[in-house]
């Protein structure tokens, strides 16, 4: 591989940052205040429309901590003057498109993203439901319910506690502290008045922002734009005061102690915002300690002192202040330890500074992620409403990373020193009672991406390309076959296990020098396990493929498998397990499984399970590497902007011809005999309860897999027949939907409902009816139709990104499915009707194989 100078270095990055920022931008204010920003991109044929209304949990004023930004969000979808709220879903689902919306401290956005010929139609829909909204009386009291359970939600999940009480601590004054779905007290007290009257005084044009990016040209954006936008009149837009923040004086300390299996952890440090001149060296500060597995605090307090299994650090300043927030996951008991080697590689940086190299690898890291937001052009748009709302400047990412290239060594150091101090930390954690305290220390319009090539590399190993020159990114895939059909009965979890261990130590390089290596260059590589699979990813700038193609085959051909990163993995994996059955969904969502699938390989997820990994020795491992990396087990997939030849020559000498001659031993798939009808219950003591419901279901290469895809369809999303009935129309449920355990002999279809522990039972026999209505070819047309042009725009969303599009085609070889099979998947979904669904329903969704389970609170409490 060419070696390249500083200077090469410096002037590729240029070279990068020129071709990312060369498209144009379009700003365009109306005459009534409203800002249009837009960003034509015809690489794929979709649009995202964002609608950003300047106003968000800080701006409630009288109302802070009541929610009524979010509460808002929510009616908007509930009706305007010219069409019922069920149609607004429907609307956008004939289209083909995705609805949805997001309230934050500083905004409230409203989005759309679909086919570009929607333009016309996601305008008018979004700007219908901004300017129009009645919020009827009785939406107002049902989806008041429904935001209750929203509530407890957040009371059950602990990442949302952890972050609220960090900004309950860090900030005293500010309305950060508040949550931004309020609190219920004051919640509870909303009127419809207040609303109101809240709608109509910050809903008006001139606090609001048209983001666009997609298949559109300026022209006629701007012409759909004025069309549903410009008659809306000015409004009177009176400013909010907010409490500034005082400065702090003393270390914050907060605890959370209750029923959890881990400890989570974080230390926030004030920091100022995103026009401040500190603003990037603090970027690279949070790069530096905890932006990937070779940063500081990952190096030392995961790899050599085996203290956390997860720990990373984020700065975040959107606004007028801002934390940059270290965030662990730990055993009970370390918490205190944690924090105590925090504070000693703090003061490390602040003392003796950090490596050039840290910096260089901070630069890489943020031109990555600027590349990486632009892939889908929902990323694109937020990167547009970003930069227009929040930081008041559409070039401010270009200037930003301009600046980045002149950071010093010396410039962490001294932000370390400025920020990072005792005086002006807040300590948060949450966890199982422990013993001792918290302690401080203009582009191109690129045309459709081709096709997929099949090429044969040496030994007759699939290569699959597809070049795609619209982003400066090359993304390589290796899937395999593994997963739990491959995994003895007692060591479930183990090829999720030998995924994640492929990407850490080679015979080569050390797990810390190939995360060095790959973050170094800004790239990104990762393993993972699932059902039927692991699979392996590596995502790089152009000019570094061949150190790429390196990392892969050394993954492949030499792993070394060092017994103190195994157990740091292995611990690791345990204890995702353990944090996933803090949340009652996923604790229900496992239960279900092991009643559903018994003794069959499925009973356990791809993760595995505690006991077995805890006994799971390193040779074990080892047998099953040389069980599945064999030839005829490996795909490679390659697509983004690379030199096809070049790559074939490259992988054909450091990979295809040093693998072994084994051959792989598929497995058949083993016979599963459908469950007899069986309802069961768990005690968890949360505030909510769940209700699953498992039947079985087809596996991914029969005939009739696409049916099941349209009955997940149809019993999912906010035009479902069951959401609007169990969700909006009884306020019975916060969530209701339905997904797919997937194999390729056999799978599960389940159906699931966040709700109160009282409501349980009528949410159980509103899902029976649903599947009656169904199974008696009650479908509507109109019902179908929505659902097969959801699911045929969601294939061209989903396939954005060209690690998306890599996936899906060595996922599909791996199957023995078409590559390029999105015509056929089209055919197969016009050809599904009402009778086909019927009889899918009533064969497979029987309620005499149904496996039922209420995950709730202890009845007496």
């Amino acid at each position: 591989m060419k070696s390249t100078s500083p200077a090469d270095n410096l002037h590729q990055t240029e070279a990068l940052i020129e071709h990312l920022f060369k498209a144009p931008l379009h700003r365009t204010v109306l005459p009534n205040g409203l800002t249009l920003v837009h960003r034509p991109d015809f690489s794929s044929a979709v649009i995202s429309v964002q609608v950003w209304v300047k106003t968000g949990s800080i701006h409630e004023g009288a109302l802070t901590g009541s929610g009524v930004s979010h509460y808002l969000e929510h009616l908007l979808f509930k009706g305007t003057a010219t069409r019922e709220g069920a149609s607004i879903s429907r609307t956008v689902h004939a289209m083909g498109g995705h609805i949805n919306a997001y309230t934050t401290f500083d905004r409230t956005v409203y989005y759309i993203d679909a086919p570009a010929h929607a333009l016309d139609g996601a305008v008018e829909l979004l700007a219908d439901m901004v300017l129009n909204s009645t919020l009827p009386e009785l939406e107002v009291a049902r989806e008041r319910d429904v935001i209750l359970r929203e509530i407890d939600m957040g009371l059950d999940d602990p990442d949302q506690q952890l972050s609220q009480l960090m900004f309950q601590t860090a900030f005293q004054k500010h309305p950060y502290r508040e949550p931004v779905i309020g609190h219920r007290a004051l919640y509870e007290q909303l009127t419809r008045e207040e609303l109101l009257a809240y709608y109509r005084a910050r809903y008006v044009p001139n606090n609001m922002v048209v983001s666009i990016a997609g298949a559109v040209d300026a022209e006629s954006t701007q012409q759909v734009v004025e069309q549903h936008f410009a008659r809306a009149p000015r409004g009177r837009l009176a400013p909010v005061l907010q409490e500034p923040e005082p400065e702090q004086l003393a270390p914050r300390h907060q605890k959370i102690s209750g029923e959890y299996n881990v400890v989570r952890g974080g230390l926030g440090f004030k920091v100022p915002n995103l026009s401040d001149p500190d603003a990037p060296h603090l970027d690279a500060l949070a790069y530096a300690l905890g932006g990937g597995e070779s940063s500081l605090l990952w190096a030392r307090l995961r790899n050599e002192q085996n203290l956390v299994h997860y720990i990373d650090c984020r700065n975040w300043n959107p606004g007028s202040r801002g934390l940059l927030w270290i965030s662990y996951l730990c055993d009970p008991g370390k918490g205190a330890e944690v924090e105590a080697a925090i504070w000693e590689c703090i003061g490390t940086i602040i003392a003796t500074g950090v490596d050039d190299a840290v910096v260089d690898k901070a630069r890489r890291q943020s031109l990555a992620a600027e590349i990486n937001g632009r892939k889908t052009m929902s990323g694109q748009a937020a990167r547009l409403g970003m930069g227009e709302v929040v930081v008041g400047d559409l070039h401010y990412s270009r200037r930003y990373l301009q600046r980045l290239q002149a950071i010093t060594a010396a410039d962490l150091q001294q932000a370390a020193a400025r920020y990072l101090v005792q005086a002006g930390v807040s300590t948060v954690r949450l966890g199982p009672e422990e013993p001792e305290p918290c302690v401080a220390g203009s582009v191109p319009e690129f045309g459709a991406a081709a096709k997929f090539e099949r090429v044969d590399l040496a030994g007759e190993l699939p290569l699959l390309v597809q070049v795609d020159e619209s982003l400066p990114l090359v993304h390589l895939r290796c899937v395999l076959l593994g997963g739990p059909m491959y995994e003895p009965a007692l060591q479930r979890g183990i090829s999720s296990l030998l995924a994640e261990l492929l990407v850490k130590d080679t015979s080569k390089h050390s797990a810390a020098q190939i995360a060095e290596r790959i973050e170094g260059i800004g790239g990104k590589m990762s393993a993972s396990g699932g059902n039927n699979t692991i699979n392996l990813s590596i995502e790089v700038l152009p000019e570094s493929i061949d150190l790429a193609i390196d990392l892969l085959a050394d993954a492949l051909l030499c792993p070394a498998f060092v017994e103190a990163t195994f157990e740091t993995e292995r611990d690791a994996q345990v204890a995702g397990l353990k944090e996933d059955d803090d949340d009652i969904l996923e604790f229900g969502f496992r239960k279900l499984r092991e009643r559903f699938f018994g003794v069959h390989p499925f009973g356990v997820g791809a993760a595995g399970r505690a006991k077995d990994l805890e006994a799971l020795e390193l040779e074990s491992v080892r047998e099953h590497y040389q069980q599945l990396v064999r030839r005829g087990n490996i795909v490679i997939s390659a697509c983004g902007d690379l030199d096809q030849q070049g790559l074939v020559e490259k992988l054909n000498q450091s990979l295809a011809s040093k693998l072994g001659d084994q051959r792989f031993d598929k497995i058949a798939q083993p016979v599963f005999a459908a469950p007899t009808a069986v309802d069961g219950v768990e005690y968890m003591d949360r505030e909510q309860a769940v209700v699953l419901q498992g039947f079985p279901d087809v596996g991914i290469v029969d005939d009739d897999f696409v049916v099941g895809e349209v009955l997940n369809e149809l019993l999912s999303g906010m035009s479902s027949r069951l959401f609007e009935r169990v969700r909006d129309e009884k306020g019975l449920a916060y969530y209701v939907g339905a997904t797919r355990v997937l194999g390729l002999g056999t799978s599960m279809f389940v159906l699931y409902a966040g709700t109160h522990p009282d409501h349980a039972e009528a949410v159980i026999q509103e899902m029976h009816a649903e599947l009656t209505r169904i199974a008696e070819g009650a479908v509507h047309a109109d019902e179908l139709t929505r659902c097969r042009t959801r699911l045929k725009a969601a294939r061209v969303m989903g396939r954005q990104t060209i690690g998306s599009r890599a996936m899906h085609a060595a996922i599909n070889w791996t199957y023995g499915l078409p590559i390029d099979d999105d015509a056929d998947y089209a055919a197969k979904l016009d050809a599904c009707d009402v009778s086909r669904l019927q009889r899918f329903v009533q064969e497979r969704l029987n309620p005499q194989h149904r496996v039922q389970l209420v995950v709730r609170p202890p009845l007496a409490r």
